[in-house]
């Protein structure tokens, strides 16, 4: 099974409510596909009734707010973060997903295209697209394991280039 964790605020702005029509669109196509949630927020009634509506109970599982170890757990049992937001700036989740080798699905949104390169670090779709966002989870649940890989290697080589600490350190 493919393993997406997406971690946020339970807000609208995060987009967790485009993911769960995502995953619902790829039930009967993708079934092994799981999602945890990482976070909570205001969303949380609204995001539990919706899993439940949709039958999505043994799919998607919220872990509610966890520490920081719990989170580095979560992002290395994953395959990939996904990030659907509608608002960001340069979203730290991603760099870190990125840093621990992880291909991101993200949306175009502020700084994220910087880093996420489709097809090379992972994919973007255009915000509250669900069924683009269904398309690259459905994408990167069909790809080989290797191509996973390298997409992550790639990653973790990008972020550390454009955002190492001690190069950005001496620059200022």
């Amino acid at each position: 099974p493919r393993r997406l964790v997406s971690i946020g605020r339970f807000v609208e702005q995060k987009g967790q409510l485009a993911l769960i029509d995502a995953m619902a669109r790829l039930r009967e196509s993708h079934p092994d596909l799981h999602l945890t949630l990482i976070g909570d927020g205001p969303l949380r009634g609204v995001i539990e009734a919706d899993v439940a509506r949709l039958g999505l109970q043994g799919r998607i599982t919220l872990t509610g707010w966890v520490d920081e170890a719990r989170v580095t757990a979560e992002l290395g049992a994953a395959h990939a973060l996904v990030m659907p937001s509608f608002a960001e700036g340069l979203p730290m989740v991603v760099m870190e997903a990125m840093a621990a080798a992880r291909p991101v699905i993200a949306t175009y949104i502020a700084g994220t295209p910087e880093l996420v390169q489709p097809g090379e670090t992972g994919w973007l779709v255009p915000a509250g697209d669900v069924a683009a966002l269904a398309e690259a989870m459905a994408a990167l649940h069909d790809a080989p394991l290797p191509a996973l890989e390298e997409m992550g290697t790639k990653a973790r080589r990008r972020v550390f280039a454009r955002h190492d600490v001690a190069r950005e350190a001496a620059k200022l």
